[in-house]
């Protein structure tokens, strides 16, 4: 929650929260007056107790002026972060968040690191015109490695060493610290009070915007997409309470595709793009640029055009791909022989559909495990059973057996950590806080893959059509807003006999539900098969005998999907699928053996010994 929002949320109940703060001040007429920040009493601070401005202050001795978070910081002498938290506490508000557990990151090695040297300082402040107060306020430092003496970038979180980036100065020449935690670079240097922050390209930029007087963060990996942008998951929180995000970014390709990312992530509502006069801050230093031209971009600085307002040209190299790949794009299914006619794209939902008991949770988990294993990052709501015990099974599909060892199930565990995520709700779970948590969930970790298993356990009666095409309604458009694809697990209708497919029309609940999805699978299980061998297992046993079983009978598929609707694909295939009982895997022919989806090799038994 904003710090902004917070404020509006204290001005509801001023006057409570001025004579918690301010109790020897009294009310005169539509203000409470005071004598200053420190709380004596006198009539120099005044705060508007209703109408529009209520919460608004100003001390007429000092000038200083702002809403009820500022005033909570000035007088408590909190920084930002510390007074949101206690205006959370006051106001009662729990956030509700998914976390993961953390990567063991390591710390920086101090070995070597010493204070600038005086060769890194000429160079700073004479060739890059940094001023020795910025120099100090970042605490730069030198350090000797085996390739001389580098320029050290430190990034400080509460005084404390989190990550470290060198470079060879003055070659052009970087390199950073491994296994460090992605975070942001000059925390140390940020006033504590800060409502507003610039984000930029680089450390020296950074450097620069301090030396006009701005406050700036620089990006620890420069520009480019979300593989670039990860840090924000771990700055998350520490950026949520900042009113505006100034995005100063290289006007390169690289710069523009971490500008797309970085909006949708932490809010077109308050991101600002800046435009520069020369190509970043540090070159406007050098170059002389007068502060004033600095704050004049600030203040020029302009949001991104509303997602749904886009000129043609706009989506040039997306109606080339449409010609050039035809529909062969998005996220493949596991078996090879489905990839020229089916794909997961996204900003889709897809609908998984089957007769209770045909393997509709087996396939989508299945498919899930292939996804992540080729580096896509997935949420799964699993509302029927509890997380550990539909994990297990997916486990035996990673692993591609039915009892893997201890070790293999605890270096899977860990494999999965910065893919697998999990949203926690056995039973019921109300449809409002699947779609909050995952939009959290897609701004802070990317995840482009949200599984829902399934829809009856969303949180509205079986009959209650309007709610049901209500939420898929909103699920489609959480997919086009955020570009990911959504799974949505649901039940067939009770057809005649299971012997046979349902098709689209026996999808349970309204029409509409396929009429707005994308893509319409029905997962059919071949019971007439299953009760076959079963009779042929059987009459052998009372023989004492092993069956033997017809080729044509193995040849006849376990499963079938059909494709019942694919919006943007050419085809509407039919896939035979022959189920592996111990890996729980569904394979693409019969006579196909399970194999591991994640390798484990000796070295992976060390590491997890």
């Amino acid at each position: 929650m904003r710090a902004t929002e917070l404020a509006q949320r204290l001005s509801r109940e001023v006057e409570e929260v001025v004579r918690i703060l301010l109790p020897n001040g009294k009310r005169a007429r539509q203000e409470w007056e005071v004598g200053s920040v420190s709380g004596e009493a006198g009539e120099s601070l005044k705060v508007h107790l209703s109408g529009d401005k209520a919460g608004v202050w100003s001390d007429f001795s000092t000038g200083q002026t702002g809403d009820l978070i500022g005033l909570w910081m000035a007088v408590r002498n909190l920084s930002l972060f510390e007074a949101c938290k206690e205006a959370m506490d006051h106001l009662g508000i729990v956030e509700q968040r998914i976390e993961n557990p953390r990567p063991a990151y390591r710390q920086p090695d101090r070995q070597g690191v010493h204070r600038l040297s005086q060769a890194h300082a000429d160079w700073l402040t004479q060739v890059r015109k940094i001023p020795q107060e910025t120099i100090t306020a970042f605490r730069l430092a030198s350090r000797d490695t085996n390739g001389g003496n580098a320029l050290m970038f430190p990034y400080l979180r509460n005084g404390e060493l989190i990550a470290a980036k060198y470079r060879a100065a003055p070659e052009k020449k970087f390199w950073a610290e491994g296994n460090t935690e992605p975070c942001l670079f000059g925390w140390q240097a940020m006033p504590p009070q800060a409502r507003s922050v610039i984000l930029c390209e680089g450390e020296l930029d950074a450097l620069a915007y301090h030396a006009y007087g701005l406050n700036a963060l620089s990006v620890p990996f420069g520009g480019g997409g979300k593989g670039k942008q990860q840090w924000v998951e771990n700055e998350f929180d520490r950026l949520a309470l900042f009113d505006a995000i100034f995005l100063s970014m290289d006007m390169d390709k690289a710069g523009q595709e971490a500008t797309v990312d970085l909006v949708q992530r932490l809010g077109a509502e308050r991101c600002r793009i800046v435009s520069l006069p020369k190509k970043d801050a540090n070159e406007c230093l050098i170059e002389g640029v007068p502060r004033e031209a600095m704050i004049a971009a600030m203040r020029e600085a302009k949001t991104m055009d509303p997602s749904e307002l886009h000129r043609a040209s706009d989506y040039e190299n997306e109606i080339v791909a449409q010609f050039t790949e035809g529909t062969n794009y998005g996220m493949e299914l596991p078996w090879k022989k489905t990839w020229e006619f089916i794909r997961l794209r996204l900003g889709e939902v897809s609908v998984w559909a089957g007769v209770n008991g045909h393997g509709k949770s087996e396939v989508v988990g299945h498919v899930t495990g292939y996804e992540i294993s080729r580096g896509t990052r997935a949420c799964v709501a699993s509302m029927e059973f509890k997380p550990a015990r539909w994990l297990k099974r997916m486990f035996r599909q990673l692993c591609g057996r039915a009892d893997p060892p201890e070790q293999f199930i605890r270096y899977v565990s860990r494999w999965t950590n910065e893919r697998l995520w999990v949203f926690e709700a056995v039973g019921t779970a109300k449809a409002s806080k699947i779609l909050e948590v995952f939009r959290y969930a897609a701004k802070r970790y990317g995840i482009e893959l949200f599984v829902i298993d399934n829809l009856a356990k969303c949180g509205f009666g079986e009959d209650d059509y309007n709610a049901q095409k209500n939420f898929v309604d909103d699920l489609t458009d959480f997919a086009k807003e955020f570009n990911v694809h959504v799974v949505l697990v649901h039940h067939m209708k009770k057809g005649e006999s299971e012997e046979k497919p349902n098709g689209k029309m026996g999808v349970k609940g309204t029409g509409a539900i396929t009429d707005m999805v994308d893509t319409v699978i029905e997962v059919w299980r071949n019971k007439k098969k299953e009760k076959k061998v079963e009779q042929l297992r059987a009459e052998a046993a009372k023989h004492g005998s092993q069956a033997e079983i017809p080729v044509e009978t193995l040849e006849d598929p376990d499963a079938i999907l059909f494709c019942h609707k694919q919006r943007n694909g050419e085809q509407e295939p039919t896939i035979a699928l022959w189920f592996d009982r111990d890996s729980h895997q569904y394979l693409s022919k019969h006579d196909y053996r399970a194999r591991p989806i994640v390798e484990f090799s000796a070295s992976a038994v060390r590491d997890v010994a």
